[in-house]
């Protein structure tokens, strides 16, 4: 998730350049989504539901006098809200294989999947060639790139975020796609998240990172159709906006055997504000409701404090809790520019989510990392991730 526009993989492509002169830029690098617009087409005021977290601002404990059962469906309850309402069923997947490549060591298979009615997403499913039964697999999520489903596979982009690739060689199956508002579901000319436009038009209840959860929800579907895959062996791992996709998905569904998170997250309330999960993107935008200073803006607003952010009746520790008692692993930069404290933010919430791990006698199954050198998935990193998810997935 980016400070500024002009990050590495977010520049502008070529064909937006023709586009701004027939679309109205609302500021640099948005063309088309803004929080403001979000409000005209949806007509959402601020919700009205509050929390044991709201008006706090440390996070709350995740563990109260009710039993987990009950608290857990509070979490879930209150995180619906900010999430949305999703579609009340699934259409059939009708996957396709367009074509299947030999990549090597692997079978690197074009396949498309249908998440909604009509919408057909692209992927790379990454098949190693010397394999004895059926494969644990791993879902890979992209960072923001709009190299996308590439990346992970090894295709295109930063030779460290090739995931999948890793994976593949590492004896998994692995499944990447293209997210929404990325590679071939983008629309260079709407801009930046500009693609959340229509989508809100299509799905006025809903959010994006709803919608995210949901098509990596349905790449479990798909993997579980597939007789080379291990219904029972599905996880999931990813960096930065594959970070955040993982974490969302796993807490909705619990299918997600293991996930591994690289820089994917920030609590609100020790980023300071929720202008980045409302306005320097679509992800979020009920957040926005809780934003009062007129001073937050596109680049200016990654750790600046808020004084309405303790009023947000979630954040994101509560997420993790739903997690629980899975096994998730937890990589994060104590030098992070795009999540400034995301260092202090990982450990605070992760003293509210050990006591859960705990309760359920599943410390083993939570880890995390810390290391400096940016937002990034180092060597380091990666051999711990990778080894976190073999114990938890090959067993």
């Amino acid at each position: 998730m980016p400070t500024a526009f002009s990050r590495r993989g977010l520049l502008l492509a070529p064909a937006l350049a023709a586009a701004q002169s027939q679309r109205p830029a609302v500021r640099s690098g948005y063309v088309d989504w803004s929080w403001d617009r979000w409000r005209e087409i949806t007509k959402e005021s601020r919700p009205a539901i509050t929390s044991d977290q709201t008006g706090k601002a440390a996070l709350s404990d995740l563990l109260d006098s009710a039993d987990w059962a009950t608290r857990r469906a509070r979490l879930r309850q209150v995180l619906d809200v900010f999430l949305g309402q999703a579609p009340q069923s699934k259409p059939p997947l009708e996957a396709k294989i367009v074509k299947e490549e030999d990549a090597g060591d692997h079978h690197r298979r074009h396949v498309l999947f249908q998440t909604e009615t009509g919408e057909f997403v692209p992927g790379f499913l990454l098949i190693p060639k010397q394999r004895r039964g059926r494969l644990p697999a791993l879902i890979v999520p992209h960072q923001t790139t709009q190299e996308a489903r590439k990346e992970p596979a090894g295709l295109a982009g930063n030779p460290r975020m090739h995931i999948a690739l890793e994976l593949v060689r590492r004896g998994y199956a692995a499944f990447t796609y293209d997210a929404m508002c990325f590679g071939e579901r983008h629309d260079p000319g709407s801009g930046h998240y500009g693609d959340a436009i229509p989508f809100y038009r299509k799905h006025p209840e809903w959010s994006v990172i709803g919608k995210m959860a949901w098509d990596l929800s349905r790449a479990v579907d798909y993997l579980q159709t597939l007789d080379l895959i291990d219904p029972a062996r599905i996880g999931s791992i990813g960096h930065s906006h594959g970070g955040y996709t993982t974490l969302i998905a796993m807490a909705l569904d619990e299918r997600i055997r293991a996930g591994v998170s690289s820089c994917g997250f920030e609590t609100f309330r020790h980023d300071g504000n929720v202008w980045r999960w409302s306005h320097a993107t679509a992800l979020l935008p009920r957040l926005g409701f809780y934003i009062s200073s007129p001073h937050i803006n596109m680049r200016n607003y990654a750790g600046v404090q808020d004084s309405e952010t303790p009023q947000t009746p979630f954040d994101m520790h509560w997420v993790l809790g739903l997690i629980a008692p899975r096994p998730l692993f937890l990589s994060t930069s104590d030098e992070d520019a795009i999540f400034p404290n995301a260092g202090w933010s990982a450990r605070m919430a992760l003293a509210r989510l050990e006591p859960v791990y705990r309760l359920h006698a599943a410390e083993s199954k939570l880890e995390s990392y810390y290391f400096r050198g940016g937002h990034g998935f180092p060597v380091e990193a990666a051999n711990r991730a990778y080894g976190f998810l073999d114990r938890w997935m090959k067993a």
